[in-house]
């Protein structure tokens, strides 16, 4: 009697399993992407352009996961540059009740992790330094417009909080000569920093895994 029971409830469980997987068509959905990316750095008023590209691994209707490389290059007011590389993934959580409608804007939260490389060089002092960082997160708000149920266009706007050793740069002047250059310091120990971030991409669904 109790195998008997055992066995209704297994069936039963197994049943309500499979329904739910077959009413939820979006899970395990991949998408590749393009992205484009504005960096904001709070240091020496600078901004950045880079670019990069993005797999998407849908786990429901309502939660995405991206997995994203950028390389940014950021001038700064013509007396230096700043190179960064990011690795990170992100979650999406889209908030309309049925995000996947051709011609219809979605909006959705996102927060992640990220691995970044910084790079800093200074012309005046003709020297740089770099910085690695395991330990950078960042959240924000975006939208997703879809052009098709494959195709679609996603903006992003998210704060990246760095943690750990940073790199400051300061413009600074030459008291002889009234010349504006870049200073580089790294004053050691953990801290915070941080930018925003706007990013703009397009992904196509390939299929499910």
């Amino acid at each position: 009697m109790i195998k008997f029971r055992s066995t209704i409830v297994a069936a039963f469980l197994l049943f309500t399993v499979s329904s739910f997987a077959q009413k939820d068509t979006t899970a395990g959905q991949f998408s590749l992407g393009m992205r484009s990316t504005i960096s904001s750095f709070t240091d020496a008023q600078s901004v950045g352009f880079g670019a990069g590209g993005q797999f998407r691994i849908r786990f429901s209707k309502h939660m995405n996961t991206d997995w994203y490389s950028d390389y940014i290059t950021t001038n700064i007011q013509n007396l230096g540059y700043r190179r960064d590389a990011h690795i990170g993934w992100s979650v999406v959580f889209y908030l309309d009740q049925n995000p996947i409608v051709k011609g219809q804007v979605t909006p959705y939260i996102v927060a992640g992790q990220c691995f970044d490389y910084t790079n800093v060089y200074s012309d005046y002092s003709n020297s740089s330094m770099e910085r690695w960082s395991a330990a950078a997160a960042q959240g924000g708000f975006g939208m997703t417009y879809n052009f098709t149920k494959y195709f679609d266009f996603s903006a992003v706007a998210q704060y990246m909080l760095h943690i750990g050793t940073n790199v400051v740069t300061q413009v600074e002047t030459d008291e002889k000569t009234n010349q504006q250059y870049l200073s580089i310091t790294n004053p050691g120990g953990a801290s915070l920093n941080g930018h925003l971030l706007i990013t703009f991409s397009v992904n196509y669904m390939l299929g499910r895994l």
